[in-house]
């Protein structure tokens, strides 16, 4: 993996990791699926000079779009409603081992036993985080992020398939049509978003912000880049770090609990992902050539 690559995965991880504190906050003052809406109508806004033809590539980009943004973000969003940030960034990793299963069936991806080892590894320290988390208070949570880790798996899987796309014009289409599906969503489902708009505190419109830069530009944008130069289960391996990051974000920013079930999950998680890497054929320190 090339240095820039190691680097923009870490801060993927970052972007991810605090996007689940961003996204606490935020749909505690306005309804999850319209305040998902939001952040997609910013991103139109930015991205739309990319918005351009995709010959070719439609079969592949519309569902790929659907399952990775609308419908991704309308579960997520929905289940940190009914759960907490710790909870968020530790169910939706289930998504790593489903894309990879997926991936060797669709993509004819081929696995080593050693990345299998790290991504289990990885994983069980995600399910150590899960020991710690109050899970059976809040199961309408854990259930809609169980439902949003399927979501991302075959979107992960299709966007593996467009490679050769700029990462842009994914963002740009995925806004596009992500937007009328995530209003009409919330106005069947929720209720009271105009109230809830008109009298949202400022630090919600910092969250929508965050979202935006954090989660969408920085986080969604690396994660296409990364798909499109590695296979489905080193990118997944990688970005296990991500619920590190969350779950610590919740305890220093929203006060959840620390426990040692927290130091032991990290630690294996990062161990987990240390084995993967460390395939000699993809070492970390090969010299840049472009992004």
């Amino acid at each position: 993996m090339r240095l820039s690559h190691f680097a923009l995965a870490i801060l993927v991880c970052f972007a991810w990791g605090l996007n689940a504190v961003a996204a606490k906050i935020g749909v505690t003052y306005i309804p999850p699926v319209f305040f998902t809406a939001l952040r997609y109508i910013v991103v139109f806004v930015c991205f739309v000079p990319w918005l351009k033809p995709v010959p070719g590539k439609w079969d592949v980009l519309i569902p790929a779009v659907f399952f990775m943004g609308g419908l991704h973000f309308a579960l997520i969003f929905s289940g940190v409603k009914f759960s907490d940030a710790s909870t968020m960034s530790i169910v939706n990793q289930i998504y790593v081992p489903i894309s990879v299963l997926l991936a060797m069936v669709f993509l004819g991806e081929q696995v080593p036993l050693r990345r299998w080892l790290g991504i289990a590894l990885a994983f069980a320290g995600v399910v150590v985080f899960s020991l710690n988390a109050n899970a059976s208070s809040h199961l309408t949570g854990i259930l809609l992020l169980v439902a949003d880790a399927v979501s991302m798996a075959i979107g992960t899987v299709l966007l593996r398939r467009l490679a050769g796309v700029n990462p842009f014009v994914v963002q740009a289409w995925m806004a596009a049509l992500g937007v009328p599906f995530l209003l009409l969503t919330s106005f069947i489902f929720e209720s009271g978003q105009i109230e809830a708009v008109s009298s949202a505190p400022w630090v919600a419109w910092w969250m929508l912000a965050y979202a935006v830069i954090g989660g969408s530009f920085i986080g969604h944008t690396g994660y296409y880049i990364l798909l499109q130069h590695y296979e489905v289960s080193l990118v997944g391996a990688m970005l296990l770090i991500g619920p590190v990051i969350g779950v610590l974000g919740g305890v220093l920013i929203l006060g959840e609990p620390f426990t040692p079930l927290i130091v032991i999950g990290s630690a294996m998680t990062l161990l987990g992902v240390g084995i993967v890497l460390k395939r000699s054929e993809i070492p970390i320190m090969k010299p840049a050539e472009g992004v």
